[in-house]
């Protein structure tokens, strides 16, 4: 099959996952980036990509065409978009230039719609990472809007090997590799005389607060973020507040990497690990800090935990899972092309 993926493509990206597993599963992905604002790690050269779009609305105009042409000259099966922000006359034009089903799966939460162009535009289906949202679109607005999660992606969310030199850099009692804002720094703070590493590169420099020597400013994605999860003793899962029901990408991330975490209580995460056997949760700030240091002073428990959680990440969290479970809903064939075209492999 023929996938034209519309998405942010930088290491361990959600364009970058998908299209690595759809070229895995032997399916021929042609990519087309959305924003470049990820692609640099300099907070400078990040700004200028956010504001450019914004400053001269021709720079997105100029994406989408890429887009529609790409669509035209590929002739996809498959055209999948991965933002909200794709206007109503762009998704005509993609109908009026091929035969594809056009779908989108949406990774962000309910407050990050925009101006909910995606909502209105005549896809063949939406995919949604929070059950709340695909209930509440498919029951109120009659679209075809289904629940599908995030995933891990086995090709590099995995258990590594440490080096003396991974760990001397990764070591530690605690660790995250989150975006910071002040939500989640006021449920951190409470272990700031830990041994706490908050990996990333974006620590706002307006954001006050005691966990800043906690930030080393180190992005790691892929194998690299492998190693910190496995060189930590527990992986803190605090999810955004505007995750509604379902669970964020980290969760399954951590799990395939075979590392131990205690994540944010949501109602759909009983449906994918077994809570308190696969993974341990929490719901509020005092029982995060009681299982904390349950947990540091119980290695054993741990370690039988995350083999669980690793298990069931593996056999049942994939993105290869679900694409196929994607594909079975569009009524498409899961079956590869003869032909495996290797590029996002390759690092795109």
């Amino acid at each position: 099959m023929k996938i034209l993926l519309y998405a942010r493509f930088f290491p361990d990206s959600f364009g970058r996952n998908i299209a690595a597993a759809a070229e895995h599963m032997g399916h021929t992905v042609r990519a087309v980036e959305e924003s470049f604002e990820q692609r640099s790690f300099n907070r400078y050269w990040r700004t200028f990509w956010v504001l450019l779009p914004k400053v001269f609305p021709a720079s997105q105009a100029w994406r989408h065409r890429a887009l529609v042409e790409a669509a035209r000259t590929f002739s996809p099966d498959l055209i999948l978009l991965t933002s909200a922000e794709v206007p109503l006359g762009v998704v005509r034009e993609l109908r009026l230039v091929c035969a594809a089903k056009v779908a989108v799966w949406y990774p962000d939460a309910l407050v990050n719609l925009g101006r909910q162009y995606l909502l209105a535009s005549d896809l063949d289906a939406w995919f949604f990472k929070d059950p709340y949202m695909a209930r509440a679109f498919r029951h109120k607005l009659e679209i075809n809007a289904q629940y599908l999660p995030e995933a891990c992606n086995p090709l590099w969310h995995h258990r590594v090997e440490l080096t003396e030199a991974d760990r001397r850099k990764y070591a530690c009692e605690l660790c995250t590799v989150s975006n910071m804002y002040y939500y989640r720094a006021r449920m951190l703070e409470m272990f700031k005389d830990y041994d706490l590493k908050i990996w990333g590169i974006s620590y706002p420099s307006w954001l006050e607060s005691p966990l800043r020597p906690c930030y080393p400013n180190v992005y790691v994605a892929e194998l690299e973020k492998a190693k910190a999860f496995a060189a930590a003793k527990i992986v803190l899962n605090t999810m955004h507040y505007a995750e509604i029901e379902g669970v964020n990408c980290r969760l399954f991330e951590v799990a395939g990497c075979g590392a131990f975490q205690i994540a944010d209580w949501k109602p759909a995460l009983a449906e994918l690990f077994e809570p308190e056997r696969e993974m341990v949760t929490f719901r509020t700030r005092e029982e995060l800090k009681e299982k904390v240091d349950y947990y540091l002073a119980h290695p054993e428990e741990r370690q039988e935990i995350a083999e669980r959680a690793y298990v069931r990440a593996q056999r049942d969290h994939t993105y290869e899972v679900r694409l196929r479970a994607m594909f079975q809903i569009l009524s498409l064939s899961s079956r590869p092309e003869v032909e495996v075209h290797a590029e996002v492999g390759q690092g795109r």
